[in-house]
C-alpha cells in the first residue's frame, strides 16, 4: 500500500470516528433540554461519517486495482510457472511475423497459431481450413474452444459450443479443462482434425 493510500485510509477512519461521536452528541442534545440544537451535530456527524467511509472505500479500491495491475504485468512476462516439487516444462516461443507462437494447431491445409496463455478460437479462425458448408457446424456466437497455458502445461476447454469439441475422438463439452499433449488431435464440432504441436 502506498503512502497516499495509507494516509487516505487513516483519514477515513478518523473522520468516521468523529462523525459517530458528533452523531451521538447530537442525539444526547435532542433528548435533553436543547433538542433544536442537537440536529446540527447530527447532520455534521453524518457528513463526516459519509466522508470517512468514502475515503476508506477509495483507498481499498486503489489497493485492489494496483494489485490486479501487478498480477497482470507478472502474467504477461510469465510463460512457464514452476510447481513445487514438479519439473517445469519450458516452452520456447517461436516468432512468426508479428506473433509469438507458444504452440500450433496443424490442419491438412494450414495451421493456426496459439500465441497467448489464454486463447479463444472462433468460427472465423477456421475459415481458411474448411469449406463454408462445414464451417456452419462450428459455433459462431461464442468461442468453439479455449486453449490455456498454465504452469508449463497446455489445456483445452470446450466453450459449451453447439456441437462440442472432440479431443482424440472423445467429446469434452461440459467436462472442463483437459490437458493437451503434443500430438493430440482436436476436432471442433467433429468436422476437422487439428493436431496440437507445442513450441517446445
Amino acid at each position: 500500500m502506498s503512502v497516499t493510500q495509507t494516509l487516505g485510509l487513516a483519514l477515513g477512519v478518523v473522520l468516521s470516528v468523529f462523525g459517530i461521536i458528533a452523531i451521538l452528541a447530537g442525539l444526547l442534545l435532542v433528548n435533553s433540554w436543547w433538542p433544536g440544537v442537537g440536529l446540527y451535530p447530527i447532520g455534521f456527524g453524518i457528513l463526516l461519517l459519509l466522508g470517512g467511509i468514502f475515503l476508506i472505500y477509495s483507498s481499498q479500491q486503489k489497493q485492489q486495482s494496483q494489485g490486479a495491475s501487478q498480477a497482470l504485468e507478472e502474467s504477461k512476462g510469465t510463460v512457464a510457472m514452476p510447481q513445487t516439487g514438479a519439473p517445469t516444462r519450458v516452452v520456447t516461443p517461436v516468432s512468426i511475423g508479428t506473433k509469438t507462437a507458444l504452440a500450433f494447431l496443424e490442419a491438412p491445409n494450414g495451421k493456426l497459431i496459439v500465441s497467448s496463455i489464454t486463447q479463444q478460437f472462433y468460427r472465423q479462425d477456421f475459415q481458411s481450413l474448411v469449406s463454408p458448408s462445414v464451417l456452419d457446424t462450428i459455433s459462431q456466437s461464442k468461442p468453439q474452444f479455449t486453449i490455456y497455458f498454465r504452469n508449463g502445461k497446455f489445456f483445452i476447454e470446450d466453450s459449451m459450443s453447439t456441437n462440442g469439441t472432440l479431443l482424440n475422438g472423445r467429446q469434452i463439452r461440459g467436462m472442463g479443462m483437459q490437458q493437451l499433449n503434443d500430438g493430440d488431435v482436436i476436432s471442433p464440432a467433429g468436422v476437422i482434425n487439428l493436431t496440437f504441436r507445442s513450441g517446445s
